[in-house]
């Protein structure tokens, strides 16, 4: 894909950064949103800073592969030119695991990386790019995933640097000129979905704070920390470009099927996609948002 930087084409008046983790993230969390803008005409572009490469991959996933992250960057490339996406920035880093995992004290992961550095290499996007909106985790990375709140942690960091000519000079002298975004905001769950969610595996006998393969997901601490919502965007037209992105990441299993009763009564759950807006700071009683681009001259 091309960047802006490479096109021959004015830029888009609307443009958007995604930065985000692991190969996947950017279809499993905000797919619909994402293809929505897409197609209204926004010019998206997505940091992925991870190349996906910890964890278990069923072996007829790699035929044709030399390893985990060369598929995975595989499927991020199907799903970026399914969902519309114009510009994917990959940063390279090593995958790292839930809390408390050996994973993360790899040298090579994110979570051992430097913050500075990772903010500076951030900032360097928002310069080039001059994105009015950028998008990430929330504090708690969704569900508490070490990649995610370092991503939150440092991309909230490189919005406010941006704009500051103190911060990162070395960069102003290569062309680029600092650059202030209008809107930060978190991606979010909806937080009824979050309450079904525990009450249905209470029903089934599990415990909500020991779930999956590992048992390293706490899904009452998702819900705990959840965040108001300060932008719903209806993504109830783009269900099909959702389920085609999230089916390029074939090796993390689609978690969005839509094979019986209760997968369909989902849709109706996941009709808007929940953000939190973190800049502007939300003033109390500030109704709803319907446009991340909303005030965005």
């Amino acid at each position: 894909m091309k960047s802006p930087s490479e096109s021959n084409q004015p830029p888009a008046a609307r443009r958007m950064l995604i930065a985000f983790a692991h190969p996947d993230d950017e279809s499993f969390g905000m797919g619909g949103a994402i293809a929505r803008y897409a197609q209204e005409g926004v010019d998206i572009s997505l940091i992925c800073s991870t190349n996906g490469d910890v964890g278990t991959v069923d072996p007829e996933h790699l035929n044709g592969f030399g390893s985990v992250a060369d598929l995975r960057l595989n499927e991020l490339r199907c799903a970026a030119s399914t969902l519309g996406i114009h510009d994917v920035i990959t940063f390279g880093y090593r995958d790292s695991g839930m809390m408390g995992t050996p994973e993360n004290n790899h040298p090579d992961c994110l979570w051992q990386a430097d913050e500075t550095a990772v903010i500076g290499r951030i900032v360097q996007e928002i310069r080039r790019l001059r994105p009015q909106v950028i998008v990430t985790f929330d504090p708690y990375g969704g569900y508490g995933h070490p990649d995610h709140i370092f991503m939150h942690r440092t991309t909230t960091k490189a919005f406010h640097a941006a704009g500051d000519p103190a911060q990162y000079p070395e960069q102003l002298t290569n062309g680029l000129q600092v650059f202030s975004p209008s809107k930060l905001y978190y991606n979010t769950f909806p937080r009824a979905w979050l309450l079904v969610r525990v009450w249905m595996e209470r029903l089934r006998g599990h415990d909500p704070r020991h779930l999956g393969k590992n048992k390293d997901l706490d899904l009452q601490e998702v819900l705990d920390r959840h965040l108001p919502s300060h932008a719903q965007v209806d993504v109830s037209a783009y269900h099909g470009a959702w389920d085609a992105a999230s089916g390029c990441h074939a090796s993390q299993l689609n978690p969005r099927p839509n094979r019986n009763p209760l997968d369909r009564l989902m849709r109706l759950v996941f009709r808007h996609q929940y953000f939190t807006r973190a800049w502007p700071e939300p003033r109390d009683h500030e109704p709803m948002e319907h446009d991340l681009f909303d005030g965005v001259e």
